[in-house]
């Protein structure tokens, strides 16, 4: 049977349709798009330097130069987010440029003394500078405890395009990354900037927040919409697409940048008073339902690892450890530093997770890398996925996990048949009540053999201690052990999984 309907009904359902197909491109997405899709035809020309000499402007100065608490933007109006403005100084020379996006339009946000208070700060004359000076990054504050709570950090974004977040009670850590080029090419990486943002204006009852960014590197451009909702675990959805300028070899996609200095599992402390020092004790991967647990260790120079990944379902690198007394620092809190785990929101196919670590002997140096890189190459150009910034675990791991990773290749113990052995000790907790131990599957991958587990009751952890040692033939050679812990069928608890290191197989 036909219909004929009529031609006002058929430009009404039209206009429906339109409206509906053009909802999600509402707000400042559209715009920057546009912006970063112009400016890929344009020769690379990197943010110039501020006019003015910013250098003199030393660490100290800079940390006593303040942003007036009664000056955060959108103040005035009792809005549910409120921004501050970060200051030059130091090595920030490269100025941004700030939006606020209203009614469809674009209000520039300029630089301005009166933001700040400089009477900590003598002898600088900034405030003739102000014509030639501005701003280097933001803050977006929220209240990340409810309605209710005061306004507190949530976001900030400050050089190339780093930022970091905050939930509820956590402590500044890892960064996160737009984009990562090349990063596992040695002396050949990357790093975009983000040059301008867009931030739409808030309604007062607003839960999200949502702003745009442009990406802008030799290599390529970007867009980027970010679709911020903090809380106890503060969410960030991103949405960004490419515009190459050229080829690019790799692209790391959701780079996750984090520390390690030492922990439980190392062979090297450095005279450290502190037990554990790191932002991220371990790289967590989810495909389907099967869930994979690496802890990080330290290296003696450069450490590049590839998992390849059939289909991903999440990524990221975790601070698990919550014990204080595993940290002893009342000034860093690494116990309160975030995990961040990785979501992607589209299907992203065939890759793998990378993992690059480099040595440290200092806590103030980020040494460890993680990111995706998909199969499909520069093919692969619109990026969207999730970034949570957590203090538990993703809701929907709920296997048994790994809390401990212990290594030695010692006879400590006197123990007989120690010689040419590396033992693992790992710890499991969040296991159902079972009638009996569970199986311990070890599995070494790599030239030599093992002996049977052993696997006792740890009620310190309320869990179960595995305990585990292979004898390689050769140490120049890669070689991975995994361990996970079953009923005899079903898995129990997530896999654990070690890259043995060849300092540590060489290890006297």
């Amino acid at each position: 049977m036909k219909f004929n309907l009529p031609i006002q009904l058929l430009s009404f359902v039209w206009l429906i349709l339109f409206s509906l197909s053009t909802h999600a491109e509402e707000g400042c997405f559209p715009h920057v798009k546009q912006v970063a899709e112009q400016l890929s035809s344009q020769t690379y020309s990197k943010t110039p330097m501020m006019k003015v000499d910013t250098g003199r402007i030393t660490y100290d100065h800079y940390q006593h130069i303040k942003f007036k608490g009664n000056q955060t933007f959108w103040r005035d109006e009792l809005l549910p987010f409120q921004l501050e403005f970060m200051h030059p100084g130091m090595h920030y020379i490269h100025p941004i440029e700030l939006f606020a996006w209203e009614n469809g339009a674009a209000n520039p946000i300029k630089f301005s003394k009166k933001y700040y208070d400089y009477t900590e700060v003598k002898g600088l004359n900034l405030e003739q500078d102000e014509a030639n000076m501005g701003f280097t990054g933001f803050r977006i504050l929220a209240k990340l405890g409810g309605k209710n709570s005061s306004y507190t950090e949530a976001v900030v974004f400050q050089g190339a395009s780093y930022f970091r977040a905050l939930g509820l009670d956590q402590k500044y850590g890892l960064s996160a990354r737009g984009l990562a080029i090349n990063t596992s090419l040695e002396g050949q990486e990357e790093f975009p900037d983000y040059t301008k943002f867009w931030l739409e204006k808030p309604t007062k009852d607003a839960e999200k927040l949502v702003f745009c960014a442009l990406l802008d590197s030799p290599s390529t451009t970007g867009a980027t919409r970010f679709i911020l909702t903090p809380g106890k675990t503060t969410e960030i959805e991103i949405e960004t697409q490419l515009y190459p300028r050229k080829d690019i070899t790799e692209i790391g996609i959701a780079p996750l940048t984090s520390m390690f200095f030492h922990g439980e599992n190392s062979q090297q402390h450095y005279g450290d008073y502190r037990p554990e020092v790191h932002d991220s004790d371990g790289l967590m991967l989810q495909t389907g339902k099967d869930w994979t647990w690496q802890p990080l260790w330290e290296v003696p120079y450069f450490n590049f690892q590839s998992t390849p990944v059939q289909q991903l379902s999440g990524f990221g690198l975790m601070q698990r450890d919550r014990d204080f007394d595993h940290y002893q620092d009342l000034e860093a809190w690494y116990h309160a530093r975030p995990s961040v785990w990785v979501e992607p929101l589209e299907d992203w196919g065939k890759g793998s997770v990378q993992l690059l670590r480099l040595h440290t002997e200092s806590d103030i140096v980020d040494n460890i890398v993680a990111y995706w890189k998909s199969d499909a190459g520069q093919a692969f150009r619109h990026l969207h996925y999730r970034l949570s910034w957590l203090s538990d675990e993703p809701p929907a791991h709920t296997l048994g996990k790994v809390v401990a990773t212990r290594v030695t290749n010692k006879a400590v113990d006197g123990l007989p048949g120690h010689k040419g052995r590396i033992r693992f000790i790992v710890d499991f907790n969040d296991l159902p009540k079972l009638a009996k131990p569970p199986t311990a599957e070890l599995i070494f991958n790599g030239v030599g053999q093992t002996k049977p587990v052993v696997v006792q009751e740890n009620p310190y952890v309320k869990g179960w201690r595995v305990i585990a040692a292979v004898f390689p033939e050769t140490c120049d050679k890669p070689m991975t052990a995994t361990i996970r812990l079953t009923n005899g069928g079903n898995s129990l608890s997530e896999t654990w999984s070690y890259a043995i290191p060849e300092s540590l197989c060489n290890a006297p």
